[in-house]
C-alpha cells in the first residue's frame, strides 16, 4: 500500500483537451485539478510535428462528433498521429457527448483506441461523460432522454471523481461486454446513418450529390454553409476562439477559410448570436457555464 501511494504521488500527469462548447475543457480541467496534473490544449500540441508528452499518465478529453460515422474529431486524430514514445505510458480517454453514451461515446472511444494502438500505445481506460449537446436538438433521438442540464452537470462531478480515482490506481476500465455487444449489434444501423451523414456533409460542403469525397475531406469545407448576419459588430470573438485559426476578419466581418473542425465554437461564443452554423438549429445556443471566452481563446492561442 505504501509503495502504491508513493507511485501515485510521483506520477506526472498531462491532460490534453479539445473543446468547442467548453464541455470537454470543463471536464479536462476538473480531471487535471483532481490529479494535480498539467492541462494542455490539443490545438496547441498539433502545431508540432512530434508530440512528446513528458508524463507517466496521459489523458485525452474530447467531444464525440458524428459518432456513427467516426466520432473522433479530425484534430484529435492528427494529435494522436503525432504522439511519440507512448508505449509504456498510462493513457486514458474521456469522450463527452450529449446523448446516450453507448451510442455516442463508445464508437468514438473504440476508434481512438485503434488510432493509439497504431502509434504503439494503448488506451488503458475508456470513460464517457454526458453533458448538454451544443445544438440542443433531442428530437432525432428515438428513445426518451433527459434534457435536464442541471442534472447533467450534477452527475458530471462524481463521474470525474471516478475517472481521477481510476487514473491514480492506473485502473484498466472499459465499457462492459453488454454495451460492446449492443454497439456491435447496431452496426447495420450505423452503416445506414453513415449514408445519411455523408449526404448532409456533402450538402453543407456544397459538393455535388454524387461526390466521392469522404468525411475527412468534407468536414473542413462545411464552413461554406456558415453565415454571419447583420447583428455582427466585428468584435472578432469568433476568430479568437476558433481552435484552428479558420476565421479571418476582413473589413470587420468574419471569413471562413475552409479548414473547419465542426466544433461550433464560432457560433456558440459569438456575443451577438450573429453566427449561424449549419450544424446547429437557429435559435439554439449553448456553452458550458463554467467556461469563459478567455478560456477558449487560451485553447486556441495559449
Amino acid at each position: 500500500m505504501e509503495k502504491s501511494t508513493r507511485e501515485e504521488a510521483m506520477m506526472i500527469t498531462i491532460v490534453y483537451y479539445f473543446s468547442g462548447t467548453g464541455n470537454s475543457l470543463a471536464v479536462a480541467r476538473e480531471i487535471a485539478d483532481g490529479l494535480g496534473g498539467e492541462l494542455l490544449s490539443i490545438p496547441a500540441a498539433v502545431r508540432k510535428q512530434r508530440v512528446e508528452a513528458k508524463a507517466d499518465c496521459i489523458g485525452i478529453v474530447f467531444p464525440s462528433y458524428l459518432a456513427q460515422l467516426y466520432g473522433v474529431p479530425l484534430i484529435v486524430e492528427r494529435f494522436v498521429g503525432r504522439l511519440v514514445e507512448i508505449e509504456k505510458k498510462y493513457l486514458f480517454a474521456v469522450a463527452t457527448c450529449g446523448a446516450y453514451q453507448s451510442f455516442n461515446a463508445l464508437p468514438a472511444l473504440k476508434n481512438l483506441s485503434r488510432l493509439v494502438r497504431a502509434r504503439g500505445g494503448r488506451i488503458a481506460a475508456e470513460h464517457s461523460v454526458r453533458l448538454p449537446m451544443n445544438n440542443l436538438d433531442y428530437s432525432h433521438i428515438p428513445i426518451p432522454i433527459s434534457k435536464d442540464q442541471e442534472l447533467m452537470f450534477e452527475k458530471c462531478h462524481p463521474k470525474v471523481a471516478a475517472i481521477c480515482d481510476a487514473a491514480r490506481r492506473r485502473g484498466r476500465t472499459r465499457h462492459g461486454i453488454a454495451k460492446s455487444i449492443l454497439n456491435w449489434a447496431m452496426t447495420p444501423l450505423y452503416l445506414m446513418l453513415r449514408i445519411v451523414y455523408l449526404k448532409e456533409l456533402r450538402k453543407y460542403a456544397r459538393e455535388p450529390e454524387g461526390s466521392s469525397l469522404g468525411f475527412r475531406d468534407l468536414i473542413p469545407g462545411i464552413d461554406k454553409s456558415i453565415r454571419c448576419d447583420d447583428q455582427c459588430d466585428g468584435c472578432g470573438t469568433c476568430a479568437l476562439v476558433c481552435p484552428v485559426s479558420n476565421i479571418a476578419m476582413n473589413e470587420g466581418r468574419p471569413t471562413w477559410l475552409h479548414h473547419c473542425e465542426m466544433c461550433l465554437a464560432c457560433a456558440e461564443w459569438c456575443p451577438r448570436r450573429a453566427v449561424h452554423h449549419c450544424m446547429r438549429a437557429d435559435g439554439s445556443a449553448y456553452h458550458h457555464p463554467d467556461v469563459k471566452v478567455s478560456d477558449m481563446v487560451k485553447q486556441a492561442r495559449p
